[in-house]
């Protein structure tokens, strides 16, 4: 009884550590997809976009922080080259520092895939 016992202790020690270590794994390795996802969004937007401007016609915080830089959700109004203004609402992580350039009003630099550009995954601020 008492070998059953030591048996069944070990195994629930070696699930716990399995189990464990792909929790750890999984929080390592997702955020380096996601970024480098991010970063090659951002290549392909440098490589292929067209450089325009957008006014900002709103901002509203969505409650979330990302090293204490805020999640917001801007309105933007954007004006590229021989095209009609139009709107895109795009939600996105801006760094505290740049939080003055993104304010109701201001107007911002970006480049856009022309390809789908109502789309805010193609839709890139050039801010400074």
């Amino acid at each position: 009884m008492v070998e059953g016992s030591i048996a069944l202790t070990i195994a629930i020690v070696a699930a716990s550590l399995c189990c464990g270590l792909i929790i750890t794994v999984a929080a390592i390795a997702i955020p380096i997809v996601i970024m480098r996802k991010k970063r090659q969004q951002t290549e392909e937007l440098a490589a292929v976009g067209t450089q325009g401007e957008a006014k900002v016609l709103s901002m509203t915080d969505t409650g979330m922080r990302i090293n204490d830089n805020p999640r917001v959700t801007l309105e933007l109004e954007i004006t590229m080259p021989m095209r009609p203004p139009y709107k895109v609402t795009k939600t996105m992580v801006v760094p505290i520092i740049r939080l003055p350039q993104v304010q109701v009003g201001e107007v911002v630099g970006v480049m856009v895939d022309m390809s789908d550009p109502t789309n805010p995954d193609k839709v890139g601020l050039l801010l400074k």
